[in-house]
């Protein structure tokens, strides 16, 4: 399986080697000393998800009442102080996204493998396949860590049908997974191919190229975009770097 991220146009070639070494890091007015280092092991970072929910749970949340509006305006920022969220897409060719994330066309999107790390190391309960409704989902706080991640996962997987064409996952990572303000360190295995927006320039796109060029991205692929000359969509065509 493959997700995707879009990234807007404003850098060069250090920027585009730091993009694809990069780590997700968290906001600076979440970054803390100390923090314990996740993602040793699928298993190491199941054990201390699920010890730890139960007690940020209380400690945030302490019995409040039933759908009350107070808690629904204040969702995310209390699920921010606990939780991280890594938003990507299922799809590389959505113009919409091209146009709103990646600068009009001009970026660039990373293609990443799941099955490498860090990926293949996270619990598949911590991937969520974002739903779009016209409803939002209720909150209903359960002292019971299992109904409370459910329910909480829940309105962090729900947008409104006017977002559906992003096709959004998101993986969500507690914040014990933090180390030095990243909570999400990407190898090279784990970056499969660059797509160039169809308006690249032509010095950021020998920026992608130079920095490809390296032994350890010699498996990513080049992809460059075109308009379709008949349909309202984007063509790939593959390079060699």
């Amino acid at each position: 399986m493959k997700i995707f991220r879009y990234y807007k146009a404003q850098f060069s070639q250090r920027r585009i080697e730091a993009i694809l070494r990069q780590d997700f890091y968290v906001d600076k007015s979440y970054r803390e000393e100390g923090r314990r280092r996740g993602l040793t092991s699928r298993k190491e970072f199941k054990r201390l998800y699920l010890k730890d929910v139960p007690r940020r749970a209380a400690d945030a949340l302490p019995k409040i009442p039933k759908n009350v509006d107070a808690v629904r305006r204040t969702f995310a920022e209390r699920f921010g102080k606990y939780w991280r969220l890594v938003c990507a897409s299922l799809v590389n060719d959505s113009i919409l996204m091209w146009s709103h994330y990646a600068d009009n066309h001009t970026g660039l999107v990373l293609e990443f493998d799941k099955t490498q790390p860090p990926f293949c190391q996270i619990p598949d309960d911590c991937w969520l396949t974002v739903k779009y409704s016209n409803e939002k989902p209720d909150y209903v706080y359960s002292h019971k860590e299992r109904q409370f991640r459910k329910k909480m996962f829940a309105v962090a997987g729900t947008k409104a049908p006017d977002w559906s064409y992003e096709q959004e996952i998101r993986i969500v990572l507690a914040d014990t997974s933090l180390h030095q303000a990243r909570f999400l360190a990407l190898t090279p295995q784990s970056v499969s191919g660059v797509y160039c927006g169809c308006r690249i320039s032509c010095a950021n796109q020998k920026a992608v190229q130079a920095a490809l060029s390296v032994p350890h991205f010699e498996h990513v692929a080049l992809w460059l975009a075109t308009l379709d000359e008949s349909k309202y969509a984007l063509k790939f065509e593959k390079s060699g770097v």
